[in-house]
């Protein structure tokens, strides 16, 4: 069992530990999405319910953050129509890593059953603002 593949502990702990690593991985702060508080909410009441390791709570605090951030773009394209819609084909990394430690996880069953309504609903924003990990 690698370090990060711990069992559940406390979700703000693991909330912490999830946001270093994304600093860590794409070089900014969660915290500068103004979605932030309510996205940790999230994280905090799924992965308590769950009971997620680690590495799942990394994933899914990843999923949360794209999912935080389409959203605003959705926003944003509501409120303006001519907004432009810039490359995410970096911004795509954020899914392969949070894939990428779902796949190190050892509670991965009980991942994919909690963020299962996350993956829907950005699949629908994503259709909606027709964007595709191409």
């Amino acid at each position: 069992m690698s370090d990060t593949d711990i069992p559940y502990s406390d979700s703000m702990q693991q909330w912490d530990i999830a946001c270093q690593h994304f600093q860590d991985e794409f070089g900014f702060d969660a915290h500068e999405i103004i979605t932030i508080n309510t996205i940790r909410e999230m994280f905090s009441e799924l992965v308590e319910e769950y009971k997620l390791s680690l590495n799942a709570s990394v994933s899914l605090m990843y999923g949360l953050y794209f999912l935080g951030y389409i959203t605003l773009i959705e926003m944003m394209k509501a409120k303006d129509e001519e907004y432009e819609i810039g490359d995410l084909t970096d911004f795509y990394a954020i899914l392969d890593a949070a894939d990428n430690w779902a796949s190190r996880s050892l509670d991965i069953e009980k991942l994919v059953e909690a963020a299962q309504p996350i993956v829907e609903t950005t699949e629908q924003v994503m259709q909606k603002l027709n964007l595709s990990r191409a």
